[in-house]
């Protein structure tokens, strides 16, 4: 995984608890790295950057109440840790503080993986890698990413001020 400067980070003790967290281990000790090169065909060196990007995905996805999807080999990396038993009662509310679904592909996915493309080279200094996060068609995800912090802005919770 990339070293990340927590200095710059909006929530580092979120990004320290996901980093550090344990993904599934099949009984056998094979890791979810391994598991991952199996449900993807990727190489070993490949599943084990699919894993740290699905960390920073986490990461992203937890940082805020609004959508935040991934595409491609991540969101198979999310939909295989959210088929494991612990992922909602355990890892969810342990790890990320909040509950995160792993849903299905809808009209909104376009929008918030832009969103989540977008938040990842500010949380994380540097644009999200090739081939796991690829670039969002940028004029539609411009518009779709400002029209869905429009429709997000009142699940946010904000304290009154003064």
């Amino acid at each position: 995984m990339r070293d990340t400067n927590l200095d710059l980070m909006t929530d580092p003790s979120l990004w320290c608890r996901i980093r550090g967290a344990m993904l599934p281990v099949e009984r056998d000790g094979r890791s979810f790295a391994r598991q991952l090169a199996d449900v993807t065909g990727l190489a070993p060196d490949e599943a084990r950057a699919l894993e740290g990007e699905y960390r920073r995905f986490l990461y992203l996805a937890a940082l805020t109440a609004a959508p935040r999807e991934p595409l491609g080999l991540l969101r198979a990396a999310w939909e295989y840790h959210a088929g494991f038993e612990g992922y909602l009662y355990d890892f969810c509310p342990w790890v990320l503080d909040r509950h995160l679904p792993a849903g299905p592909v809808t009209k909104l996915s376009a929008p918030a993986y832009a969103a989540t493309w977008f938040d990842y080279g500010a949380e994380f200094g540097a644009p999200p890698p090739e081939p796991f996060w690829p670039a969002p068609e940028t004029r539609m995800a411009l518009a779709e990413v400002g029209a869905l912090a429009a429709t997000a802005a009142p699940m946010l919770h904000t304290e009154p001020t003064g």
